[in-house]
């Protein structure tokens, strides 16, 4: 199969709909397949996709985990159990169309990951987010350049594009869920020599985003320094992290995020 296409969702049932309208009739003639990965939704997001969707699309396929395991808990299940060549990250809420997704994917003509910008001159923003939202994004990104020394523009816009071989090659290192995985993928790709290319894409904010802006900066800024400490001398930090305060945050959602990935693999 030459492409998967991997969307996570938690309580997605209000916003997923257009999305996997537009995805999966644009998928209908290409040798791709789409994985909606429902984690630790308490909605209808699951009932939707399996009686709606479903019998409409025989290339979408629903994959369920019964407990929340946060965005990079999902997309490592995904990951094990697609088949693509390639394979591309989208958001449940449709802020990137197919088309974009389709023009990131064909730049991918090498090993190596291909990423979609908000923030790059020529993108097209239709529907920009709130200013919190905004400020909060360049914070972080200067937080993931002046740590990791990754010289792109926006590491969490969920349009990317990965070759299978490097995502074998660098997912038995990754550790982290939710707000460090983005980053965490990046900076191990790059680690292991493979090219970060970053293109403008098209996108548009979607009301509705489950995200808290006052916690997510405060778990996206202990996400970045725990994630910068293991990888220096300061790891023996993490450690004792790990086994007091951290353990509530990070270890019983990253055990079974890995727990998750090894099964299916």
């Amino acid at each position: 199969m030459d492409l998967s296409i991997l969307i996570p969702a938690y309580n997605e049932a209000e916003r997923i709909r257009s999305t996997l309208d537009s995805y999966g009739n644009a998928v209908e003639n290409l040798n791709a397949e789409i994985l909606v990965i429902v984690n630790g939704s308490n909605d209808q997001t699951e009932s939707l996709i399996r009686e709606e969707y479903l019998p409409r699309y025989s290339k979408i396929r629903l994959v369920v985990i019964p407990e929340k395991v946060g965005k990079g808990g999902a997309l490592m299940r995904g990951i094990s159990e697609s088949s693509g060549k390639k394979i591309a990250f989208t958001d449940a809420d449709g802020s990137t169309p197919p088309e974009a997704l389709w023009a990131l994917v064909a730049k991918l003509d090498r090993p190596g990951i291909v990423l979609g910008s908000r923030w790059m001159p020529d993108s097209i923003i239709g529907r920009k987010q709130p200013l919190s939202r905004r400020v909060m994004s360049r914070i972080f990104n200067f937080y993931v350049r002046l740590l990791f020394g990754l010289n792109v523009t926006d590491t969490q816009c969920g349009a990317k594009v990965i070759s299978r071989e490097v995502l074998t090659a660098i997912i038995p290192a990754v550790g982290t869920t939710q707000w460090a995985f983005d980053v965490e993928v990046l900076f191990q790709i790059r680690r292991a020599g493979y090219p970060l290319r970053e293109f403008p894409t098209e996108w548009n904010d979607v009301s509705g985003s489950k995200v808290k802006i006052f916690r997510s900066s405060i778990e996206m800024t202990f996400a970045l320094i725990r994630l910068r400490c293991i990888y220096s001398p300061l790891k023996p930090l993490v450690t004792l992290w790990d086994r007091s305060l951290g353990r509530k945050l990070f270890d019983r959602r990253m055990a079974r995020m890995r727990s998750i990935y090894a099964q299916n693999t």
